[in-house]
C-alpha cells in the first residue's frame, strides 16, 4: 500500500511576494499552488492509495474564497483518479469561535472519497489495495473541553496536561481494537517531544502546547505515524516504527533557507510473514530564499566587494536579502543603486541591510599646565598604543632635552 503523506502546505502566505500583473495573483500564492501542484503530480506518476493530508491546509481559519478554490483545485485530479483523501483539521484550520465550520470542513463535498476528521477517530479507509486502519488525532482543540463544567475551572497547565492523558488514552484503547493483519498509520497534529522545530514555529507557543512521546504513540500494530505540525521533515524513531514529520511544502522565512521542503511516501508490505514500512522525503521546488552576510570592513571598494559576494550565490528567481556591514567612514563608499541593479534577477529582494561600525576615536591627551614633563608624555603615550614599547626610550630622550634647553645647550 502506498500512502502520501503530507501537511503543512499553509496556502495564502503572501511574505514576500508582489501582484503578477498576468493573473492578479500573489506571486507566492503561486509558489505554494506549483509546490502543491508537484505534490499531486508525483501521487499520480506514483499510483498512491492515500492522499493523507496533517492539518494546516491554509495560513488561517478564514481563507479567501480564491484560496480555496486553489485548494480544491490542486485536489481534483486526486479524485478524479479515485484516490481517496484523508484531511485532519491543524490548529491554523479551527476557527475561534466555538461551533462554526474549520476552514475545510468544506472539501468533504469533493468529488469522490474525501474525509475530513475534526475529532479523534478510528476509521477504515478503503482503497484499491485493500483497507487501511487509520488512527486520526487532529489539532488538540481546548474549547472542546472548556465546554465542558468539570474543565471550565482548571488552569492552562492543567487543561494540557488534561489532554495530553486523553489523547494517550485515545490510542491505548484504539490498537487493542485493530485488526494486526491490516495496514496501519496513526495520523496526528501536534508536538512530539524531541522534534527540531524549522524556523518557522513560534518556540513560545509550541513550549505551552500539548505533548506527547514517541512511545505513546509508536505502538504495535501500527505501521507508521504520520504528522504534521512543525516544518522540518524528521523521523523521530528510526530505529523503530517511523515516526515522521513530513515538512512544509514551502518555506515561509529567512529561518528556513537551508531547509529542504517536500512530502513524504510510504509504503506498508503487509502480504508477507510481517509487515514492512519503508518511506522516502521528496522535495518539492519550494522557492529558494537566499541571505547573504557580508563584511566590507576591510574593503577599500565595499561595494566592490558587496557585488563580487551576490555574484558568487545563486539569486535568480529566489526571495533575497542583502545585509552588509561597514565602517562609519565607509558609509558613503557604498551605492545601493548598483546592488539592487545586481539583484535585478531575484523573484524578490527582501531588503538591502547597513550595519554600521562606528569609528572608535581617541581621546584627547589632556595636559595641565603644571604638569612635569615625564607626566605630559606619559599620558599622551597612554593614548596611543603603538608607542608603549618605545615608553621608556621616549621619556628618556625627552627628558635629555629638557635638561639640555633649560642649560642653553641644545644642538644646532
Amino acid at each position: 500500500m502506498k500512502i502520501l503523506h503530507t501537511a503543512d502546505i499553509h496556502l495564502g502566505i503572501t511574505t514576500y511576494g508582489r501582484v503578477d500583473p498576468s493573473t492578479g495573483l500573489n506571486t507566492r500564492l503561486q509558489d505554494f499552488r506549483r509546490a502543491f501542484e508537484f505534490m499531486v503530480e508525483q501521487a499520480l506518476a506514483e499510483d498512491v492509495d492515500l492522499f493523507l493530508f496533517c492539518g494546516d491546509a491554509f495560513r488561517n481559519p478564514d481563507p479567501s474564497p480564491t484560496e480555496q478554490t486553489i485548494f480544491a483545485e490542486c485536489l481534483q485530479p486526486l479524485t478524479e483518479r479515485g484516490i481517496p483523501i484523508v484531511l485532519l483539521v491543524g490548529n491554523h484550520d479551527h476557527p475561534v469561535t466555538f461551533g462554526r465550520a474549520s476552514s475545510i470542513d468544506i472539501f468533504r463535498y469533493l468529488e469522490g472519497q474525501a474525509r475530513v476528521f475534526r475529532r479523534p477517530e478510528v476509521a477504515t479507509i478503503q482503497t484499491k489495495s485493500g483497507p487501511l486502519q487509520l488512527i486520526a488525532l487532529p489539532w488538540p482543540v481546548r474549547s472542546l473541553l472548556l465546554s465542558r463544567e468539570e474543565f471550565r475551572q482548571k488552569s492552562a497547565s492543567e487543561v494540557r496536561e488534561v489532554i495530553e492523558q486523553l489523547y494517550v488514552e485515545y490510542v491505548q484503547k484504539a490498537v487493542e481494537r485493530l485488526d494486526p493483519s491490516l495496514p496501519t498509520v496513526l495520523a496526528g497534529h501536534f508536538s512530539v517531544q524531541g522534534a527540531e522545530l524549522s524556523g518557522s514555529e513560534r518556540t513560545s507557543l509550541i513550549a505551552h502546547e500539548p505533548k506527547f512521546t514517541v512511545g505513546q504513540l509508536a505502538l504495535p500494530p501500527i505501521d507508521y505515524v504520520a504528522l504534521g505540525h512543525i516544518h522540518r521533515h524528521q523521523n523521530l524513531n528510526p530505529d523503530g516504527i517511523p515516526v515522521v514529520y513530513s515538512s512544509s511544502i514551502e518555506r515561509v522565512t529567512f529561518r528556513e533557507t537551508d531547509d529542504p521542503k517536500g512530502f513524504v511516501l510510504v509504503e506498508i508490505q503487509s502480504d508477507g510473514p510481517r509487515k514492512q514500512t519503508r518511506y522516502r522525503f521528496v522535495e518539492t521546488p519550494a522557492r529558494r530564499f537566499v541571505d547573504l552576510h557580508i563584511d566590507a570592513r576591510d574593503s577599500d571598494d565595499p561595494t566592490e566587494r558587496i557585488l563580487n559576494a551576490i555574484a558568487r550565490a545563486p539569486v535568480a528567481d529566489a526571495i533575497v536579502r542583502v545585509r552588509y556591514q561597514v565602517d562609519e567612514d565607509q558609509v558613503a563608499r557604498v551605492d545601493v543603486r548598483r546592488i539592487r541593479e545586481a539583484l535585478r534577477t531575484a523573484a524578490h529582494i527582501a531588503g538591502v541591510e547597513r550595519t554600521v561600525t562606528p569609528v572608535v576615536r581617541e581621546r584627547r591627551t589632556i595636559v595641565e599646565r603644571d604638569s612635569s614633563l615625564r607626566e605630559a608624555l606619559s599620558r599622551y603615550i597612554d593614548q596611543h598604543e603603538k608607542l608603549h614599547p618605545l615608553r621608556e626610550q621616549l621619556i628618556e630622550a625627552a627628558l635629555a632635552l629638557e635638561a639640555r634647553l633649560e642649560a642653553g645647550r641644545l644642538p644646532e
